[in-house]
């Protein structure tokens, strides 16, 4: 009995842990896969200026549009979890939010909403008002889509496939520990984006 209790209990700890129960044989992405998917996207996205800064944070990856070019932010641990396909994938994702301008009409609408004069106080002032938070989340909802779109078209492009189970695996929130988010579509709306033909 005790040895059951031992082995549901390492269990646990292995999973919580993040430590993996398997190995599947694939290669972890490494900082050569994000500077070669840099070089790759940027023959298929013109202008392209993106800095990526490996570092613990709260989301998987995310995109600050900046005056002197856009900064990815990408966990170290999420990209242990990518191949170099994902990673390709998930750059162009994010750099496709910089490309369609997604910040800056957030920022806007949140401040039509709000009635405030920068996107920064008009967030802060939506925050405590949920019915209104929800009209930004459906908006960014259809942007993580148009991203998605964005991204296969590109990796199309570069003669890259990107309806596989590498990339699909770097949008699924269910085996990539990412919580579920309302700004967030779910798994298969995203698939059916990526895998239209």
């Amino acid at each position: 009995m005790w040895s059951a209790h031992v082995r549901i209990l390492r269990f646990a700890w292995i999973l919580l842990s993040g430590v993996p129960l398997f190995s599947s044989g694939v290669q972890a992405a490494t900082r050569t896969d994000i500077d070669h998917a840099i070089v790759q996207l940027g023959k298929a996205v013109p202008n392209m200026k993106l800095e990526v800064e490996l570092t613990k944070t709260w989301s998987r990856a995310y995109v600050s549009d900046r005056i002197d070019g856009a900064l990815l932010t990408m966990d170290p641990d999420f990209l242990n979890r990518l191949t170099p396909d994902g990673v390709l994938f998930v750059i162009a994702h994010e750099y496709a939010h910089v490309h369609l301008e997604h910040q800056k009409k957030l920022g806007a609408k949140a401040m039509e909403l709000a009635g405030m004069p920068t996107p920064d106080m008009a967030f802060d002032a939506i925050e405590r008002n949920p019915a209104t938070m929800e009209k930004l989340h459906a908006m960014n909802r259809q942007f993580e889509l148009d991203a998605d779109e964005a991204a296969t078209k590109w990796l199309a492009s570069l003669g890259v496939v990107a309806c596989t189970e590498d990339v699909l695996r770097s949008i699924d929130g269910a085996d990539m520990m990412m919580p579920v988010v309302p700004s967030h579509p779910g798994y298969y709306s995203r698939r059916q984006i990526i895998c239209r033909k």
